[in-house]
């Protein structure tokens, strides 16, 4: 108990902190948000040093051919990104409209209107931890229409709700990751959009692959999804192209030649993995080295997680 409600005091502790450095944020102009992320980048990488040792052992890991300097250079430019990408969603509340988020976000939907929009079909969008993930779900709620996502909840339960209410204010949904395959399910079956994060490290007894250079377990919901719907599946990657620009890239991932199986399934998780893998390395800097990707070891032999069993055993 006394843990539990220390915990509680430092969780508030640091919500007020996030409050008043995001009305500080909020009141800055583009040029001395994006001059203070230069300041912080460089103070994470030479001076707290967050993480540094896992991000120079997963930069050696996917790039072995990539000299020390080269590995480092990535490494400094993945911290600015990261640091941009901290002040960019303490100024979520200002993307208010369209016109707020075209200043941002060069987005083209052509492709999902001609997949989805035109023929009244929802679909499965897939992204990853790239760019800036958050602006770009609410630049493309304001742009083009609101979509639900599928998250894990911060253990922060203050920072949770404040972050939430900024990712919901443009008509997004957030579905829980325990609730995902009831809703996530229902969402599309009524015509809507939703998306996955999924280039973070799955359950440790589910499904393994190579990504980036290292046998790593990846989660199979989306596969699951777009299978299990018959829907379309795109990829949807926001490639920063300078200090508060970015440009929405969308690719469809082809499910014609799969049915729903559990073969597929896989087949199907390999084929978005290697798109996300992709970018990773014609990108490297603008994806979140900071995660401990391959904290599991692969079991001699893979079997369907717990929460993917739940997704397969939904009722269709």
């Amino acid at each position: 108990y006394m843990k539990r409600q220390v915990k509680r005091v430092i969780d508030w502790i640091l919500y007020r902190l996030i409050c008043t450095v995001a009305a500080l944020v909020q009141r800055m102009s583009d040029e001395q948000v994006y001059a203070f992320a230069e300041r912080l980048g460089k103070w994470l990488y030479d001076g707290l040093k967050l993480r540094r040792k896992l991000v120079e052992q997963n930069l050696q890991a996917a790039f072995p051919e990539k000299s020390a300097d080269e590995r480092a250079e990535i490494a400094r430019r993945m911290y600015l990104g990261q640091a941009i990408n901290f002040l960019e969603v303490l100024r979520l509340p200002l993307v208010r409209t369209e016109h707020d988020a075209k200043a941002r976000f060069e987005i083209d939907a052509s492709l999902i209107n001609d997949l989805c929009f035109s023929k009244q079909r929802g679909g499965v969008v897939v992204s990853a931890h790239f760019g800036n993930w958050e602006l770009m779900a609410v630049c493309w709620a304001r742009v083009v229409a609101p979509i639900a996502i599928v998250y894990k909840p911060l253990s922060n339960s203050y920072l949770d709700a404040l972050l939430n209410k900024w990712r919901t204010a443009c008509g997004n949904e957030l579905i829980a990751m325990q609730d995902a395959s009831r809703l996530g399910l229902r969402r599309l079956r009524e015509g809507k959009l939703l998306a996955l994060l999924s280039d973070q490290a799955g359950h440790s007894d589910g499904y393994f692959t190579e990504f980036l250079g290292q046998r790593a377990a990846v989660f199979l919901g989306a596969a699951v999804f777009a299978l299990r719907t018959n829907l379309p599946m795109l990829l949807v990657m926001p490639v920063r192209t300078g200090f508060g620009k970015y440009r929405l890239e969308i690719t469809h991932i082809p499910t014609d030649d799969l049915t729903y199986s559990h073969d597929n399934v896989h087949k199907l998780a390999e084929r978005y993995t290697r798109a996300i893998e992709a970018y990773i390395y014609r990108y490297p800097e603008q994806w979140f080295w900071l995660h401990n990707r391959w904290k599991h070891s692969a079991p001699t032999t893979t079997a369907t997680t717990q929460s993917d069993a739940q997704l397969y055993s939904q009722p269709t």
